[in-house]
């Protein structure tokens, strides 16, 4: 006989048992169950796939890290340093008044973030360019508040935004935005502009939104700036975040519908938005709008329109400079998804009359769509009349069909439209002013009356 340890024959026998006993099992179980089991495992490994993909794609396109704590503790680590100032920062930073919560998100490409701040009735926007990351910043905060130096000087600064703002927009008179930027870089109002409020504006101005909305700051429909603390700064909430439509693009029905003179009281911000920025100054820099018209506007309890964003708004000139310098098809001239040019086959050179075509048809559709229900007789007899003034200027072939554009016939007809269809808006609502709000809107001093598009 062989004799082992028991511990060993214990472990062999139960080997056998469990293979003798595995044995017996698979023999018993039939054909129709193995494959039962196998199509479970297949759904429960399809829905596992499915679930992993929806969350890889809502991952790859909507990041869902707010970089809150992030955004915070880097603007109140360089205001701790006495490298940065603003009105938001106190509040931010040493008595915790003001909390970044209510991440709104964004589209990871836009590189921000908005939070809502409701106590305060304002929206709090926090870039994410060069100083955060996923990961908390690190090194010296003062390398990327550097400039201005240490040594500089206020002329310094003011060439250097000069400089800033042409790249950005071209403009007939920049000392007034210029005169602007100083007067809002005294965060304390004493009158003078220390190191960390210079390096302050100077971080502000790398903002394409910041400049748009402190250039067009005098213009009712664009939110206020209600502070600032470093590169972070916080414009004035819109009560209502969209125009009165579905989802579907429908106007909205029934009682959640606002009257007639309300949405011709929105129309009227719309078209002073167009008007404003067609031709900024009186010179050939127009603003575009690169999303759709409906999705950037909301409007606030006396249904004045309100523009969501600005950082939507991009100048000609900052469009141009981004285009490639030669072109062979109009698909080398899109800027974005949405705002796109043509290729001029003569010059092989980008265009902007695409541009301008499409905003303006965009704009007379949405009119047409928000004041036409619920208007009376007269008031669509003249309407309908603009709106077909309109489509003529869209489909004039001298204007977009040739190589190149007559700008200054395009400027005079579609400003002369502009100016009637506020004209009538004003004509309809002005005596209903005082029923639709408690706070009217002044109509413009002397208005000239409807003028005729040829």
């Amino acid at each position: 006989m062989i004799s082992y340890p028991l511990r060993e024959y214990i472990s062999s026998k139960k080997d056998d048992d469990y293979h003798r006993s595995y044995s017996t099992i698979r023999r018993k179980t039939s054909p129709e169950e193995s494959s039962s089991y196998r199509f479970i495992y297949i759904i429960i490994f399809i829905i596992l796939l499915v679930i992993l993909s929806i969350f890889y794609s809502f991952y790859t396109y909507i990041d869902p890290t707010c970089f809150n704590q992030e955004c915070t503790d880097f603007v109140c680590q360089a205001y701790s340093e006495g490298l940065i100032g603003g009105h938001l920062c106190p509040d931010l930073c040493t008595t915790k008044k003001i909390q970044l919560q209510n991440c709104l998100g964004e589209h990871k490409h836009f590189r921000s973030r908005l939070f809502e701040d409701n106590d305060n009735h304002q929206v709090i926007r926090c870039y994410l360019r060069h100083p955060l990351s996923k990961s908390k910043p690190s090194g010296d905060v003062k390398e990327y508040f550097k400039f201005p130096s240490d040594d500089s000087t206020l002329d310094v600064l003011y060439n250097a935004l000069q400089e800033h703002i042409q790249k950005t927009i071209t403009l007939e008179n920049s000392d007034v935005l210029l005169e602007e930027l100083m007067k809002f870089a005294d965060f304390n109002k004493d009158g003078k502009i220390s190191l960390s409020e210079a390096r302050s504006i100077w971080s502000l101005v790398q903002i394409d939104e910041f400049i748009y909305t402190l250039l067009l700051s005098d213009k009712f429909y664009i939110p206020k700036i209600h502070g600032t603390c470093g590169h972070i700064f916080a414009v004035e909430q819109v009560l209502n975040g969209k125009l009165p439509f579905n989802d579907q693009q429908e106007l909205l029905s029934g009682s959640e519908r606002p009257n007639w003179y309300q949405r011709v009281r929105l129309a009227v911000g719309i078209v002073e938005y167009f008007s404003d920025t067609w031709h900024y100054q009186d010179s050939d820099q127009h603003l575009h709008l690169c999303q759709p018209l409906i999705n950037s506007f909301g409007f606030d309890k006396d249904f004045e329109s309100k523009m969501l964003k600005s950082n939507h708004i991009i100048s000609s000139k900052s469009i141009l400079s981004r285009l490639p310098n030669q072109c062979h098809a109009n698909k080398d001239c899109s800027y974005d998804s949405y705002c796109h040019g043509t290729c001029n086959m003569t010059t092989n050179t980008c265009q902007m009359k695409e541009f301008n075509k499409d905003s303006l048809h965009e704009l007379c559709s949405l009119l047409s769509s928000l004041i036409l229900p619920d208007a009376n007789v007269t008031f669509q007899i003249n309407f309908d009349l603009f709106m077909r003034q309109c489509q003529e200027i869209v489909t004039d072939g001298s204007i977009y069909n040739s190589d190149f554009m007559d700008l200054t016939a395009l400027q005079i007809r579609q400003t002369l439209l502009l100016q009637n269809l506020k004209n009538l808006f004003w004509a309809n609502i002005e005596y209903q002013m005082s029923k639709i709000t408690k706070k009217s809107t002044k109509k413009p001093a002397g208005a000239p009356p409807i003028h005729s598009i040829k």
